[in-house]
């Protein structure tokens, strides 16, 4: 029994060792814009902006593969330049806005692909479903912001959805299959 109790106290205090190094970064929604891109019947694709967005990464500068984050979008705060055609991407037949007011991800795994690069794969919650996205992200920065004197991060993700496999089949082959993400995103560190 005692040597149980202390394997489990060594386990503990390992765990906890593997996650000091860790520090909270919110994400900064006027800085961070949460964009995509769909064909819209072959002769162009049309871009969006989910305008409302937070969440909070944690970072383990010395070992990134311990980094992991939980963000969101507001669904209804999507913006394509075309009030008509928000009001329809809004709706009941594409996001439904109603139904699922947030599209969410929650890191699964960070896998360091270079000096200042990884694939951050997770849980993505949309259209009511979900399913594992990987994003390729650059950590362009982290250092002092001039503004504000706050230590930031700021990141490049760029990833790829099918709306089928989300359970999104309104419009198939008129709408095309495979949506662009693109996040540029601003987190600053917790006081």
């Amino acid at each position: 029994m005692i040597k149980a109790l202390a394997g489990s106290l060594i386990g503990l205090c390992f765990a906890v060792m593997a996650f000091a190094d860790e520090h909270a970064f919110d994400i900064d929604p006027t800085h961070t814009q949460a964009t995509f891109l769909v064909d819209r019947f072959g002769f162009t694709s049309i871009i969006g902006v989910f305008a409302k967005s937070g969440g909070t990464v944690w970072i383990d500068e010395d070992h990134l593969a311990n980094s992991h984050v939980d963000a969101w979008v507001t669904t209804d705060s999507v913006w394509s330049a075309d009030t008509e055609r928000d009001g329809f991407v809004k709706g009941k037949h594409w996001l439904d806005a109603a139904s699922n007011p947030t599209m969410m991800f929650k890191s699964t795994r960070v896998e360091p692909t270079g000096a200042n690069t990884m694939k951050v794969t997770g849980d993505l919650t949309a259209f009511g479903q979900t399913h594992p996205v990987t994003f390729s992200t650059t950590m362009n920065k982290i250092g002092n912001d001039i503004v504000t004197k706050r230590r930031a991060a700021g990141f490049s993700l760029q990833g790829e959805i099918s709306r089928k496999e989300f359970g999104s089949t309104t419009a198939g082959g008129l709408i095309g299959d495979k949506v662009s993400i693109r996040i540029e995103s601003l987190a600053v560190a917790r006081p």
